[in-house]
């Protein structure tokens, strides 16, 4: 079988035909562009659309229950672009939230380019929406002003929005002078988001566009003022499903409450969302300005059905004092001014919707470094569990200032456990009925109140205003401290009880940190059981009650030599003056004991017990700790000669019971021996003397006598 091939004719029928069809489809084509700009021409002049603005009211109405309210003119446009322009419109609140409108806008104009929807392709002119303004709230309930517009019975299921838009082409979108509201009225929050300015360039599958935002924050609760722009390049991979956000620069300029602009607040990151894989990755995230330099980086799984989030955060610098009035917060005054300028954070992140945890963190403040852990379980009411390790800590640096030297000496000194729980008490009772928070701290060394502690445990368990510190430890001038505390402020008068005890501490150096005098030397055991009411230290003090128990062995009472003071009342007996003691003013003991009851701030003790070598001491009274105030009588018996204590002998004194009178403030006592006891002491002493010797006698008569009368 041959080749067919056509003949000449055949060829020149083929291509006549061929080119008729083409005037055909010509004309046609020319017929429809003629009928769409025919339209175009007439649908304006005999079909307008603001006559049917109550029709779309009324459609708004049944499907929403609320009114929509079209102020300005709808104008349509067909050819080239099939397009609809809108003057002001309003849609209305939901009940209950007032007048103000759920949204409202000046103008929105979208355009469609009419011939590409004949191959089913959509190219948007810029989508513009100018003065938009939308009002979100929640009312005291927990109620929103949107949750009339969602049916509670409709399952809704989370879908790409752009999944059938693969042919979408849009010129860009360009949002002006809007504003979004944000007001929760059960936390008492305010947000509103002013001037945004939102635009793209033109958007395309698979094509980068650039992003181009701005708008100004302001806040209530914390008190914040500050202008946001951002810019960068985005990209929609719609047939994958990808979509993307890079070199994205975030500069902000923050206002704080009273304080003028500071320096912008830079923020840098990249942004990848895959919607099938339900994926999310904020990486190459670094952030500078305002004392801070931060960076990190973010994955999500799952971020639709059950959001969980892990990653990295790094604070390589942050400066506490120029942050904290950006957030309404005043910086506090300590006695170091360079506290609270030095900060640093390194972690682990692992949340979701429900938990938060913060792994291996490292925290650095100042010249304290802490590791350790943060988790909270409940997110919807959180009881965070924290877990810290401090090599060194001195809480004296954010003390407030020193006092002047007349006030400084006014003020008594605490345990760790009762100086805590009174720094404690002065917070605000609202804050500490809200506080929930388990924490334990491990501190190598700590420095508080002068007092120099190491290997520190602090446990505190704090739940709707029942804070307990237990245990507490330390180890401290060659001894152990450890007790507890509790701040019950769930009633109208916050209650406070301490029990703690001190053991084999040397008492000297301690009260030499603690005071910067060492009146009292010795090694000490100590324990007390207390409670008090009050919100301030003022008012614990003067409801403190309770029992105490002391003991010291080896040690002395600075101050005061009472073996000088026997000897210069023995010489006013005498008519005479003591001889100058050269010895140290103070006095010895083996063994120093009692036991203390407080009732209202007013510390009694009746069984004080002193022994030495040379003296035996008793002692009785009281302490005013709200005054400050002591009226206390100690009874010394001499036991053995006083040239020990430095002096010559006073053995006319030996088996005496001298009572010394101690009375006046804490920092300035008195020490006075009673001599009016003394001589009425040392007369009953000589009566007895001459008793016994006319006794002596007596019997020696009667010896006699009887002696005469057995010889007869």
């Amino acid at each position: 079988m041959g080749l067919f091939l056509p003949s000449n004719s055949t060829r020149h029928h083929q291509g006549f035909r061929m080119l008729k069809g083409l005037k055909i489809l010509a004309w046609l084509a020319g017929i429809v562009l003629l009928v769409i700009v025919a339209a175009s021409i007439a649908l304006p002049l005999f079909f307008n659309p603001n006559d049917f603005k109550p029709q779309i009211a009324q459609l708004v109405k049944e499907k929403t229950g609320r009114e929509l309210t079209l102020q300005g003119n709808i104008t349509l446009s067909v050819f080239p672009w099939l397009g609809v322009k809108t003057g002001a419109l309003a849609l209305g609140n939901a009940p209950g939230f007032g007048k103000q409108p759920f949204v409202s806008a000046e103008a929105a104009e979208v355009r469609v380019k009419l011939l590409p929807l004949l191959r089913k392709e959509v190219r948007l002119d810029t989508v513009s929406l100018r003065g938009l303004v939308l009002n979100l709230s929640k009312d005291k309930s927990g109620k929103t002003n949107w949750a009339d517009l969602i049916s509670r019975n409709e399952k809704t299921e989370v879908k790409n929005p752009l999944a059938n838009l693969a042919a979408l082409a849009i010129g860009g979108v360009d949002i002006s002078n809007a504003t979004m509201v944000w007001d929760d009225k059960t936390k008492g929050a305010h947000y509103a988001l002013d001037n945004i300015n939102l635009r793209t360039g033109a958007l395309a599958d698979n094509t980068p566009f650039d992003i181009a935002l701005e708008f100004a924050l302001e806040s209530k609760q914390p008190a914040l003022n500050a202008q946001f722009s951002a810019k960068g390049k985005g990209k929609l991979d719609i047939a994958q499903q990808h979509y993307q956000l890079q070199g994205v620069l975030l500069k902000t300029v923050v206002h704080g409450e009273n304080t003028g602009e500071k320096s912008a607040l830079n923020l840098s990151a990249r942004l990848n969302v895959a919607w099938p894989q339900q994926t999310l990755t904020l990486s190459d995230v670094k952030l500078s300005g305002l004392g801070v330099t931060a960076s990190g980086g973010f994955k999500g799984s799952q971020i639709f059905d059950a959001p969980a989030f892990s990653g990295n955060l790094k604070v390589t610098e942050l400066n506490p004092r120029a942050v904290m009035p950006l957030f309404g917060i005043k910086p506090p005054a300590t006695a170091d001014p360079a506290a609270l300028t030095r900060a640093a954070l390194e972690t682990q992140v692992a949340a979701s919707a429900q938990q938060l945890r913060l792994s291996n963190l490292r925290l650095r403040l100042d010249d304290t470094t802490a590791t350790g852990s943060l988790s909270v379980s409940n997110l919807s009411n959180p009881q965070p569990v924290l877990a810290l390790a401090l090599d060194r800590l001195d809480l004296d640096r954010y003390l407030p200032p020193a006092l002047s030297p007349a006030q400084q000496g006014k003020k008594s000194a605490a345990t760790p456990a009762s100086a805590t729980a009174a720094a404690a008490s002065a917070l605000p009772v609202e804050f500490l009925r809200k506080l929930n928070l388990d924490a334990t701290l491990r501190i190598t060394a700590l420095k508080v109140k002068n007092l120099r502690l190491a290997d520190a445990l602090v446990v505190l368990v704090a739940h709707s205003g029942d804070i307990a510190l237990k245990p507490l430890s330390a180890n401290l001038y060659q001894g152990k401290y450890s007790g507890g505390a509790r701040l019950d402020v769930r009633g109208k008068v916050p209650q406070l009880a301490l029990d703690e005890s001190l053991s084999g501490v040397q008492i000297g150096p301690l009260l030499k940190d603690l005071y910067g005098k060492d009146r009292l030397e010795g090694r000490a055991t100590l324990s007390a059981k207390l409670t008090a009411r009050g919100a301030t230290p003022e008012a614990l003090k003067r409801t403190l009650s309770g029992n105490a128990a002391f003991s010291f062995t080896d040690g002395a009472v600075k101050g005061v030599n009472i073996a000088q003071l026997l000897r210069e009342a023995q010489a006013k007996l005498k008519g005479g003056a003591a001889a100058p003691d050269s010895a140290p003013t103070q006095t010895d003991f083996s063994e120093l004991g009692g036991t203390l009851t407080l009732v209202n701030g007013v510390a009694r003790n009746d069984d004080l017990a002193a022994k030495s070598s040379l003296l035996r001491v008793t002692g009785k009274g009281q302490a005013d700790l709200v005054r400050e105030q002591m009226d206390y009588l100690i009874s010394v018996a001499v036991v053995g000669t006083l040239e020990g204590q430095g002096g010559k002998a006073l053995t006319e004194l030996k088996g005496l019971t001298i009572p010394v009178r101690v009375r006046g403030p804490f920092s300035d006592l008195s020490y006075r021996p009673d001599v009016n006891a003394m001589i009425s002491d040392t007369a009953k002493a000589k009566v007895q003397q001459k008793l016994e010797e006319k006794k002596q006698e007596l019997r020696e008569r009667l010896q006699e006598k009887l002696k005469d009368l057995l010889r007869r």
